[in-house]
């Protein structure tokens, strides 16, 4: 199977280091619960993959109180059926989504690293969600047929890009 080392396409680069980028101290001011985790205080991660982002110096934005999964998310990422890991994390300057198939630690690039913007965060969207989005969007074309989840990757609480595993490469929408 080939996997793309680094997704991204240059507008969307320039675009990302063009926009003015939100600071912790902002973030904090509206959402308290902000913190930036260490990977050791995230339980529900395989200890493999714990192992891996300890590894790599990772730090993973997260709001506390929050009951809906975010930055640290598990879903069918790559296929029907198969339960694979992903984790926005911050090192240094960048912040990009680290990928675990299977809950594998693997040599996948970081995918989309961009500037460090703690207002960011990532979380699963179902195929069925992706389907009635690819209606409501484009309705004179019939929609891809998608049968696994995607990672909507975006600002705190405002629509995002999706990013979507198929014909062995990522796709956005």
């Amino acid at each position: 199977m080939k996997f793309i080392r680094w997704f991204g396409f240059l507008p969307a680069l320039l675009c990302a280091a063009a926009a003015a980028q939100t600071t912790v101290e902002e973030v904090r001011r509206q959402w308290p619960d902000f913190r930036y985790l260490d990977p050791g205080q995230l339980r529900e991660l395989p200890a493999v993959v714990r192992a891996d982002l300890e590894k790599l110096g990772c730090r993973v934005p997260k709001f506390i109180k929050w009951d809906a999964r975010h930055n640290v998310i598990r879903g069918q990422f790559f296929r029907q059926g198969q339960t694979d890991w992903a984790v926005l994390c911050q090192v240094g300057d960048k912040t990009g989504i680290l990928l675990y198939p299977r809950g594998a630690a693997t040599e996948l690039p970081m995918l989309r690293s961009e500037p460090t913007d703690p207002a960011r965060t990532i979380h699963v969207v179902s195929a069925f969600v992706l389907q009635k989005r690819a209606i409501r969007d484009h309705p004179d074309e019939p929609p891809p047929a998608f049968d696994h989840d995607g990672i909507e990757d975006g600002p705190i609480q405002k629509p995002g890009r999706v990013i979507y595993h198929g014909d062995d490469e990522w796709a956005e929408f």
